[in-house]
């Protein structure tokens, strides 16, 4: 009996099917956690990923695989109108949720400019530290107290990056951090597509007394290739309301409609 799919995609094994399927699931997967997954050798995967980067459908990543093309970011209008009512849900939980008079800090995304927006609608009193200039207008327009972090910008999403970027961060003190991230995986931690978004997101945290991770259930049991925080480094996290039973079965608990706290994860001291 033959072991080939049948449809589209002719000639792929159905281990390789399902190594197709867990990426298109998780995003960016490192080659021992798809061995892990699909109870196979490294050696196994190995040659079964070389088959299917040959035929296009993958692409191999210093130790890691993902969809061909997934691992380029995706234009920001793109992502913004992604999930739009989850990340609608966030951002008015979260801007109703940050104390009065807090310092802020921001990273750059498509969630934290769903925040921000609704902080400007609400002319919350706190002040924001970004690396994200789209985030800076939008309240600075609102008369809402901002600190722009330097660096250089990335164009594709508005944010500043770099040692410039780091250097600002490491002079601040922040009462929160909240991050964006395109991976949140209880196992792997919080994951971005790039190394320098995941260092600005470090530096974010570091400096935070509180830090909270928000994304849509999308991004739950998801990882991308360059891991921002270990998942204990974060105290809480914020999600739509369909994440309840996966964040619950995390063993997470609900402190409140959509923000979740760790287990364990109370306020951590700033590392300014």
């Amino acid at each position: 009996m033959t072991n080939v799919l049948m449809g589209s995609r002719v000639g792929i094994s159905r281990r390789q099917g399902k190594i197709i399927e867990l990426l298109r699931a998780h995003g960016t997967l490192s080659i021992s956690d798809v061995a892990t997954r699909l109870s196979c050798s490294t050696a196994t995967i190995r040659r079964d990923i070389q088959g299917l980067e040959e035929q296009g459908e993958v692409r191999r990543l210093h130790g890691a695989v993902a969809l061909d093309g997934m691992v380029v970011e995706r234009p920001f209008q793109d992502k913004f109108t992604t999930h739009p009512e989850e990340k609608k849900d966030i951002a008015a939980c979260l801007a109703e949720w940050m104390p009065d008079g807090a310092i802020v800090g921001l990273n750059g995304g498509t969630t934290t400019t769903a925040v921000a927006l609704r902080l400007a609608e609400l002319q919350r009193n706190i002040t924001v530290v970004t690396n994200a200039v789209n985030i800076a207008h939008t309240l600075s327009d609102r008369g809402i107290p901002v600190v722009v972090v330097g660096g250089a910008l990335r164009p594709q999403n508005y944010e500043t990056t770099g040692p410039a970027a780091l250097a600002s961060l490491a002079q601040l003190h922040l009462d929160w951090a909240v991050l964006g991230a395109n991976g949140i995986d209880r196992k792997f931690g919080i994951t971005t597509t790039t190394e320098d978004e995941a260092a600005v997101g470090q530096a974010f945290a570091k400096q935070a007394d509180h830090v909270l991770v928000a994304g849509d259930r999308s991004k739950l049991g998801r990882t991308a290739l360059f891991r921002m925080l270990l998942w204990n480094e974060l105290d809480f996290l914020c999600s739509d309301n369909g994440a309840r039973s996966l964040l619950e079965d995390w063993g997470l608990s609900m402190v409140e409609e959509g923000i979740w706290s760790l287990d364990g994860g109370g306020p951590r001291q700033s590392g300014g």
